[in-house]
């Protein structure tokens, strides 16, 4: 059974939790994984890249000068490619969204469950308790984090009652915020360890009931 380190933000002591469940329990399937990962990078970029053909560019379709007679190349008019401005052949253009790389909503939470899993497995799961701050406190955070001995990168996920934390938190170095529904595997598998609040915990142990 794996577990999950427990830590009291204000008290300092040390617990541990079962996970239960096939959100802890999937076998990691490296493909799945390495095709959900690729979807989600997919799924960000913006593929705005574009430069203008020739029917883009500004200037007039005219010829340059007659077919024969002038001794040079047969030339069109200003915008063909082989000319200083003109369009360009074969330019990326921006990439309808229906191109893109899928996966299907079973396989992305394989991909999830074993990723989180796998971090179940070799112990790298943490769920802080009673992790409040009176005021932000950058300082108080990083001591929070050296006694809970991290070798980072950390993926600390909080809920939206944590706003003291982020607060806290967002500025220490090797530390990435993110907030339940708002990661995914190429998340999990770039930190070493992930870090969850109480809140965070239950939302995402809660969420494998709901199927």
């Amino acid at each position: 059974m794996a577990e999950a380190q427990v830590f009291d933000a204000r008290s300092g002591e040390k617990s541990s939790l079962e996970l239960e469940g096939p959100r802890f329990q999937t076998e990691p399937k490296e493909h799945v994984i390495h095709r959900a990962v690729v979807a989600e990078l997919d799924a960000r970029r913006a593929y705005t890249a574009a430069t203008k053909g020739r029917s883009d560019v500004r200037g007039s379709g005219a010829k340059l000068y007659r077919q024969k007679g002038t001794g040079r190349a047969r030339a069109g008019d200003v915008k063909s490619p082989i000319r200083v401005g003109g369009g360009v052949w074969g330019g990326p253009k921006p990439k309808p969204a229906r191109y893109g790389k899928r996966i299907n909503r079973k396989e992305a939470r394989a991909a999830f469950d074993g990723a989180l899993s796998a971090k179940a497995a070799d112990g790298e799961l943490y769920v802080l308790d009673s992790l409040s701050f009176e005021e932000p406190s950058t300082r108080k955070a990083k001591e929070l984090f050296d006694r809970m001995e991290l070798e980072g990168p950390v993926l600390l996920v909080l809920s939206e009652d944590d706003a003291g934390a982020t607060l806290s938190f967002r500025n220490l170095s090797g530390v990435s915020i993110t907030y339940p529904g708002e990661y995914g595997v190429y998340e999990l598998l770039r930190a070493r360890e992930v870090v969850f609040s109480r809140a965070a915990y239950n939302r995402l142990a809660g969420s494998q009931e709901e199927g």
